[in-house]
């Protein structure tokens, strides 16, 4: 480290010795310090990323929620429009009805192709 005149002074082995403990009691002071800084920055570091990962699962929550209301609404909607009521109220402003109970013609199959094959020349019976 620092050279000392040896002959000048008696004492100079023991202050040799602690002039060597000074500079190693302050290296281990520094790299204690640096040791803590480091440890500290990646203390902060994590909390940062740790911090902005919540954030952004906050962000996904957020999305999922409006998307669930969105799809909600939609299916309102489509719910409403495939409703009895809204349909009757469609069909009434087209000028549709139901059929009256004389308008409705109830047959069976086999008067219906021994009728059209009656009355059809054209027709060919097909059987069951």
């Amino acid at each position: 480290m620092f050279r000392q005149n040896i002959i000048a002074s008696h004492t100079q082995p023991i202050e040799l010795h602690k002039a060597r403990i000074r500079n190693h009691n302050a290296l281990i002071a520094i790299l204690a310090i640096l040791g803590v800084t480091i440890m500290f920055s990646f203390y902060v570091y994590q909390a940062s990323v740790l911090y902005s990962t919540q954030l952004a699962i906050q962000a996904e929550q957020q999305h999922y929620a409006r998307q669930q209301r969105q799809k909600a609404e939609a299916l309102v909607l489509y719910a409403q429009t495939k409703s009895i009521s809204t349909m009757v109220r469609r069909a009434q402003s087209s000028n549709f009805a139901p059929p009256q109970p004389g308008q409705i013609t109830f047959i069976r199959p086999s008067s219906l192709r021994s009728d059209y094959t009656q009355n059809n020349s054209n027709a060919v019976a097909v059987g069951r």
